[in-house]
């Protein structure tokens, strides 16, 4: 199939690059050529690829136990051990993908296949929400299925920073060629049970209900012909935990936790203050949820 269309297409190139005001009056020529160069655009747009996603936890503390790593909150060092009954239920992962360059930033909706279509482009990392459902750059491409994953500090891989844990993956068979928009993740629920040391010991439990994330990629993540590697998703369970500061203003979680008596029950109903400094982490920009190694102009 793929190969035809190739043909298809080189047929169409010779057409318009070889046409002399052949297709008619001179006045339909030009009309004639955009709806030739058109329908190149809808085949180049209607090709697919295969690509995988690996969706990984980690702790960044470069060493092979993702259950226990050593966090510092003002000034006092924390050490964490996450127990083995800590799950997330996920809901879904999905992608939008944007077109390679506003050239291919057609929309190619049954209603708009004429000579009359009006073209539309999108500038790489932006969000095609104008659309419509039937385009290939207007639907989403989901990389993560519903499932409940237990024991989310099991070492089962590698990565730069050291051990990770890699979620199951659904690969995605039939993605447009382009660039990755953004990533849409979202939990039905996330269990944490750990036991945080400083000074004290404390027993903590961490009951997070239904949310969802947007991550947006900092570089370019191109979809293409020929890609090897499968897409990286980053989720940090150490920065969940990490001091951040906002407008000046410092959050510290473990510092707020170390004040609480034991066992601490964090969920929107109990330690209501811890449990809303974990919900700003998780929607933090690039702290839990990342993809790696992106600086702007670079490929991933």
């Amino acid at each position: 199939m793929k190969q035809c269309n190739y043909q298809w297409i080189l047929f169409l190139l010779a057409a318009l690059l070889f046409s002399h005001c052949t297709f008619g009056s001179v006045g339909d020529s030009n009309k004639e050529k955009q709806t030739i160069l058109q329908n190149l655009i809808f085949f180049n747009n209607n090709q697919t690829v295969a690509v995988g996603t690996n969706l990984r936890s980690y702790d960044d503390q470069a060493d092979d136990n993702l259950n226990q790593f050593i966090l510092t909150s003002n000034s006092v060092g924390y050490n964490i051990t996450i127990q083995s009954s800590s799950y997330i239920n996920w809901e879904t992962g999905s992608y939008r993908i944007n077109p390679p360059n506003q050239t291919l930033g057609v929309s190619t909706s049954s209603s708009e296949r004429i000579s009359t279509a009006t073209g539309k482009t999108h500038t790489p990392y932006t969000v095609p929400l104008d659309l419509p459902a039937d385009d290939l750059y207007g639907k989403t491409y989901p990389f993560l299925s519903v499932s409940t994953v237990s024991n989310i500090t099991q070492y089962n891989s590698t990565m730069e920073t050291g051990a990770s844990f890699l979620y199951p993956n659904t690969r995605i068979s039939n993605m447009p060629l382009g660039v990755v928009a953004v990533a849409n993740t979202s939990w039905e629920e996330i269990y944490i049970r750990m036991d945080v040391t400083g000074g004290t010991t404390k027993s903590v439990t961490i009951l997070l209900p239904q949310g969802s994330k947007t991550i947006t990629p900092k570089c370019k993540i191109p979809i293409k012909n020929g890609r090897s590697g499968n897409i990286e998703i980053l989720f940090s369970l150490s920065a969940l935990f990490q001091d951040r500061s906002v407008s000046g203003t410092p959050i510290r979680f473990l510092d707020t936790l170390s004040a609480k008596a034991d066992p601490v029950v964090i969920s929107k109903v109990s330690n209501v203050d811890l449990y809303n400094i974990l919900l700003q982490n998780l929607q933090a920009e690039d702290i839990v949820f990342s993809f790696p190694g992106c600086f702007p102009g670079v490929e991933r």
